[in-house]
């Protein structure tokens, strides 16, 4: 499968770009949450984007994590750090859930699972999610974003990521690293 390398600056200029779809849209979420790892720069980027349009919210990272249960065939997604959001957020709140792709879909579905269990009455009613990268032929859930900026079925390397790929992918497909590589990869080479 043929891999899509992002760049910084591409990533962010579409973080803003869906910060604008979404208060061109006028939703104004009281609560960003972004999922921790590739949501947290796509989270403040959004969050920046409101506050620099006088549109004052708050904002958290949350994180996911999967693990295979007893005689279980899938993976279980587990949410960590919600306490802040519980505990402060209401039912006439909106919350805004980012993250860097929408892939299976099956970490948003868990995020949300949880927060209404663990709200209940006091789930914002206006939840909604944002990503700049949509992948709907690998989406498992019956939720779409309602919020993207690209469509893909491509495999997507994101800027921070480097973990699985070669040298040569990583020479080639990360050029913005070029002043790092030395730190990476034995000189000597």
């Amino acid at each position: 499968m043929k891999k899509n390398f992002i760049t910084s600056p591409s990533l962010l200029q579409d973080a803003f770009r869906l910060a604008s779809k979404v208060y061109e849209d006028g939703f104004r979420p009281d609560f960003i949450v972004g999922i921790w790892r590739g949501g947290a720069p796509i989270g403040i980027a959004v969050q920046e984007f409101f506050e620099f349009k006088d549109v004052s919210t708050d904002h958290i990272a949350v994180r996911t994590s999967s693990y295979y249960g007893i005689n279980q065939q899938s993976k279980e997604i587990r949410v960590h750090g919600l306490h802040y959001l519980v505990e402060n957020a209401n039912a006439d709140d909106k919350l805004l859930i980012v993250d860097d792709v929408f892939d299976s879909g099956r970490s948003v579905e868990a995020l949300i699972a949880q927060v209404e269990k663990l709200m209940r009455l006091n789930l914002p009613t206006d939840i909604r999610i944002a990503c700049p990268w949509y992948k709907p032929a690998n989406n498992k859930t019956d939720i779409v974003p309602d919020y993207y900026i690209n469509e893909s079925d491509e495999w997507l390397v994101f800027p921070h990521e480097i973990t699985g790929l070669s040298e040569e992918e990583i020479r080639e497909g990360k050029q913005e690293l070029n002043g790092v590589m030395d730190l990476l990869f034995d000189s000597a080479k």
